[in-house]
């Protein structure tokens, strides 16, 4: 399985950074971002080279950071290329952790899982920690 991250500016770079720093080397893994400089071919060529590794020998998803966005348009282009790739929106570092897990564990890759995960990672903390402090105070009573 390979992965791509997609992004605008360094997000998709420092995302997985960040999740290497976590869980270690993702191997079959690499971040692309639009710099100010780039143009939407710039990184579509970015992109189909990491791509043309591994599509045809193995399963690739590609995850982008906005649907809709230049990262996100040229990935749907791309699946006019690529139709067995899969794309997903809302990169988030829960998301790739999750990707990883599954890897390690030599799963099939879940895309539901990715999807779950990465909404579960949002939360209100304040209104977490208030929730838990309720439950506190209602086991002193």
């Amino acid at each position: 399985m390979a992965l791509i991250l997609m992004s605008h500016g360094n997000m998709a770079i420092e995302t997985l950074k960040s999740a290497e720093l976590i869980i270690g080397e993702l191997p079959e893994t690499v971040a692309l971002g639009l710099q100010k400089s780039d143009g939407p071919e710039d990184l579509k060529a970015k992109a189909e080279t990491e791509i043309k590794k591994y599509y045809g020998k193995e399963p690739v998803y590609l995850i982008v950071d906005l649907l809709g966005g230049t990262p996100g348009n040229v990935a749907v282009n791309l699946t006019q290329t690529y139709p067995e790739m899969h794309v997903i929106s809302g990169l988030n570092l829960p998301m790739v952790i999750n990707y990883a897990n599954q890897k390690f564990i030599g799963s099939d890759i879940k895309v539901e899982d990715l999807m779950k995960e990465a909404k579960d990672g949002i939360v209100d903390v304040n209104a977490f920690l208030s929730q838990d402090s309720d439950e506190d105070d209602e086991e002193d009573e």
